[in-house]
C-alpha cells in the first residue's frame, strides 16, 4: 500500500459526534432591560440558546415591562436558533403582551400568554373544532319575503303566509 492510498478503516478523530438538537428549550428571561444591562442581558441569553440546541426555544418573560432593548434582544436571539429551529416568547403579563401587539412582533415572535400555548403556536396544533353549517347572508329585503317563503336561513318555510 502506497502513501497515497486511503487506508480500509477511517482513523478516529477527536471531534465530538454531532448532537441532534433537543425538542424544546424554555429559558427564563427575568430582568428588566435597559441600556446599562443590555448587553450582558443579551450575552446570557444567547449563552442559553447556544449551550442547548433546540428546535423551539420559548424564552418565558416574566417581567411587567418590555423595553425596546428586550425587543433587540429578542430579535438578535430568534436569528441565532439552531437551523430549522425556532424562538418563541411567553409573557405571562398582559401588559407585556401588549407591548408585543403594539409593535407587530405577536406573530414574528409568536408570543403566547403561557409556555405550553407558545409550542402550540409554533408547532400550529390547534383544537379541532367541529365545522360550524354555513348559514347563507340574508338577501335584499325585495327578495326577502320569497326568500323565508322557501326555506329562509333555517330550511323550513315560515310560519305565516302573506
Amino acid at each position: 500500500m502506497s502513501r497515497t492510498d486511503t487506508p480500509a478503516v477511517p482513523h478516529a478523530t477527536s471531534a465530538p459526534l454531532p448532537v441532534a438538537p433537543a425538542a424544546l428549550l424554555v429559558v427564563p428571561f427575568d430582568t428588566l432591560v435597559d441600556l446599562d444591562n443590555e448587553v450582558a442581558a443579551e450575552a446570557a441569553l444567547s449563552r442559553a440558546v447556544e449551550r442547548h440546541p433546540a428546535r423551539i426555544v420559548v424564552v418565558r418573560v416574566r417581567s411587567r415591562v418590555v423595553t425596546p432593548q428586550a425587543l433587540r434582544i429578542l430579535l438578535r436571539t430568534a436569528t441565532r436558533t439552531v437551523p430549522g429551529g425556532v424562538l418563541c416568547v411567553a409573557a405571562e403579563y398582559p401588559a407585556a403582551r401588549r407591548v408585543f401587539h403594539l409593535t407587530g412582533l405577536v406573530r414574528p415572535l409568536h408570543v403566547a400568554a403561557t409556555v405550553p400555548g407558545a409550542v402550540r403556536r409554533v408547532s400550529g396544533d390547534r383544537v379541532p373544532r367541529p365545522p360550524r353549517p354555513r348559514v347563507p347572508a340574508r338577501p335584499p329585503s325585495a327578495l326577502g319575503r320569497a326568500w323565508r317563503r322557501e326555506g329562509g336561513p333555517r330550511g323550513r318555510p315560515s310560519a305565516t303566509r302573506h
